[in-house]
């Protein structure tokens, strides 16, 4: 092995030794979860095998999403997800056809999707007790279904960040969360956009206070690079004054979320100068990526912070079919590695305890190379010299 290797970050690849098989998984023809993550793991492994340690995080049966989540999210939305499915498998076998995922074909219970929106939270209105009303209540869109095996991807994601956190703190590796399912679009009480429990603010809080207990700096950053504005993550730390925020993407007035990611969103009260939002034109390349990302990893490094988390989403690439329909960027190839660096040079004289945490990323093709590589660039650009 040359030096060159050896002085580079070792890179750790946390996972979980379960591969779900459900028929309900591939209805959304835009959002494969479970095939997401298994490409980007096998090109961890093929390309940069010199580097990467693929470690299974420790799962039960008995792991308490509530208990976990009870600091960024709702209790009731919490509990909803933990308990919506056997509500909805119990209406059967004449399952409602407007809560029922269009396009499903299968056998047994099919997918729940909500059939109405609640008002927006006015005093008025109060979670139903019945599984189809409280989905409503909670859910932003149509397009993040309820299936058989949500639960215990749930609880597989959070045992992931965990893992990822306790490895973080070591402050000898960089770590990339491969969660089945992204989180950036769920905000305290409310949860859409392919997005459920949000991993990248439980990772920033579990950071704190793991920070907490060693005395170290509590201030946490986190840099959301998905197309798509990470609102659920902005909202949850809007008022917080020890988490810094900061998210690239697409223009809001031309794609989603929409209704947030504008530059003048920095914060309120307390947390007034936390947020820092960089959006781009719909076509961005490489060369107006990168000043959007140099902007904001220096806000980070003024920011003086004890832990790091990236919501590293990979639908900036060049064709990704859901990007595309609105805008797209145009990121390729070599890009993802150039990103990478550009982050890790940062870390060059003091090194930051970074977890990447999954998000979005639709372009099958290409999403585990492009994965890997910005891990692989993140690694090099540590390097001292």
């Amino acid at each position: 092995m040359s030096d060159a290797v050896r002085n580079y970050l070792p890179v750790k690849v946390i996972s979980v030794d379960s591969e779900t098989k459900s028929e309900q998984n591939d209805v959304d023809r835009h959002n494969k979860p479970r095939l997401r993550r298994s490409l980007i793991i096998s090109a961890f492994i093929e390309k940069y095998s010199h580097l990467v340690q693929v470690i299974n995080a420790p799962v039960s049966s008995n792991c308490d999403l509530v208990g976990l989540y009870s600091s960024v999210h709702d209790v009731g939305m919490i509990q909803f997800l933990v308990n919506s499915w056997s509500k909805w498998e119990a209406m059967g076998p004449d399952w409602d056809s407007d809560c029922c995922q269009p396009g499903w074909k299968g056998n047994g219970p099919p997918p729940l999707v909500p059939c109405h929106a609640a008002f927006r939270r006015d005093g008025i209105e109060r979670v139903s007790s019945n599984v189809m009303g409280a989905f409503g209540y909670y859910c932003t869109d149509s397009l993040t279904p309820i299936v058989e095996s949500l639960v215990t991807e749930l609880q597989e994601d959070a045992s992931i960040i965990c893992e990822a956190v306790n490895l973080a703190l070591l402050r000898n590796s960089v770590i990339y969360a491969a969660t089945t399912h992204p989180g950036h679009h769920s905000n305290f009480d409310n949860f859409g956009g392919y997005c459920y429990l949000n991993n990248a603010a439980l990772c920033a809080t579990l950071m704190q206070k793991r920070l907490d207990d060693t005395a170290g700096n509590r201030r946490v950053a986190i840099i959301d690079i998905d197309y798509h504005c990470g609102n659920g993550t902005a909202s949850i730390f809007y008022r917080v004054p020890d988490v810094f925020f900061t998210s690239i993407h697409c223009d809001p007035e031309i794609e989603y979320p929409f209704n947030a990611g504008y530059e003048d969103q920095i914060g309120e009260g307390a947390g007034k100068g936390t947020t820092l939002h960089v959006p781009l034109a719909p076509g961005a390349t490489w060369e107006d990526y990168k000043p959007a990302l140099e902007k904001a990893m220096n806000a980070i490094m003024e920011f003086d912070v004890g832990g790091l988390v990236v919501s590293m989403g990979l639908d900036t690439y060049e064709g990704d079919s859901v990007s595309v329909r609105k805008g797209g960027f145009k990121l390729r190839g070599n890009d993802y590695v150039e990103l990478g660096k550009t982050m890790g040079r940062y870390m060059k004289d003091s090194f930051i305890p970074t977890v990447f945490v999954q998000e979005g990323g639709y372009k099958m093709d290409v999403v585990g190379e492009a994965a890997a590589d910005v891990l692989g660039g993140f690694s090099e650009g540590t390097m001292k010299g």
